[in-house]
């Protein structure tokens, strides 16, 4: 006789984060104004018009509890039709990973030497990491997210908050979900510089971004992203040393891997399922309609977990 399917449906957020300041209230869904939205819409178009940009990012993410996840700088250079370059620095004061894309490919070598990533069986990593490996992914024009790469490069970053790939005519998977911006004053940076501030709100409200327009360029000077979860996670970037248009050597864009490096690949997840008739361990589950239910207690009988994530 078959077992009994008994579903569960399991929620979970794979970030749990704080802003360092008083927790902030979630934000309820808006509709935002006409000038507010326009003036997001006016960074996109700077960032999707221009020839090519450079920048440099103070970027940090915060946990549960108020506490630093990770902080870097990172230096970028960005060139159409489909070109760009990410040098970062850990807190640290050592050179983390580059990243540099040729039109074609994006390559990640790592200076300091391969970080560790979570998914990776540590003693393997041990086994295999030297500083002279790399990363190559496909590239394609406008189907590449920079700013899910950037996460690889080992320097204390998740994501971006507005993807580089922006520029080179990439639409990042949050822009369907857009429900409204407003406007939240005016302000000026540290510079002097003359800023528009909007409130981007997608998913009614569970991911906010709050930007700090400059008048002058209409990119982004100041920026607040914040997932909002039972703790926020919050990310900051500060923007600075900006130049639009300005001439880029080539050669920045180019990289070979030297002779003696090895290719890196991801690890295959599949590769640490529990094979077959390998006892579960056992765990307590939040469940959707409320309570808790401990994996043991459903011995004999088919389970499905599914994991979503909100936010």
């Amino acid at each position: 006789m078959p077992a009994r399917a008994a579903p569960l449906l399991l929620v979970l957020s794979s970030w749990i984060l704080a802003v360092p300041q008083p927790a902030q209230e979630r934000v309820e869904p808006f509709r935002g104004d006409p000038k507010a939205l326009r003036l997001y819409r006016d960074m996109n178009a700077a960032l999707r018009s221009a020839g090519t940009l450079h920048l440099v990012s103070d970027y940090a993410w915060y946990g549960a509890g108020a506490e630093e996840i990770g902080r870097c700088r990172y230096e970028m250079w960005l060139a159409k039709p489909n070109r760009f370059r990410i040098e970062t620095r850990r807190s640290d004061g050592k050179p983390g990973g580059v990243l540099v894309g040729d039109g074609r490919d994006a390559w990640i070598h790592w200076p300091s030497g391969r970080p560790f990533f979570s998914t990776e069986d540590p003693k393997e990593y041990a086994r295999t990491r030297t500083d002279q490996q790399y990363y190559r992914v496909a590239a394609p024009p406008r189907r590449h997210s920079i700013g899910h790469l950037v996460g690889l490069l080992g320097a204390g970053m998740s994501m971006t908050i507005v993807d580089p790939s922006t520029f080179h005519g990439y639409t990042d998977s949050l822009q369907p979900h857009l429900d409204g911006v407003r406007m939240l004053g005016r302000g000026c940076t540290d510079d002097g510089e003359e800023c528009d501030i909007v409130l981007v709100s997608f998913m009614k409200g569970q991911r906010t971004w709050q930007l700090w327009l400059a008048r002058t360029d209409h990119l982004p000077r100041r920026m607040v992203g914040t997932v909002h979860v039972r703790c926020d996670i919050v990310t900051t970037e500060r923007w600075s040393a900006i130049e639009l248009d300005s001439a880029i050597d080539p050669a920045r864009f180019a990289w070979q891997p030297p002779e003696h490096f090895t290719r890196w690949f991801k690890p295959d997840h599949t590769a640490r399922l529990l094979r077959p008739g390998t006892p579960a361990p056992d765990f307590e589950l939040r469940l959707a309609s409320g309570g808790t239910r401990r994996l043991s207690a459903l011995r004999g009988k088919v389970v499905w977990l599914n994991f979503w994530r909100v936010g």
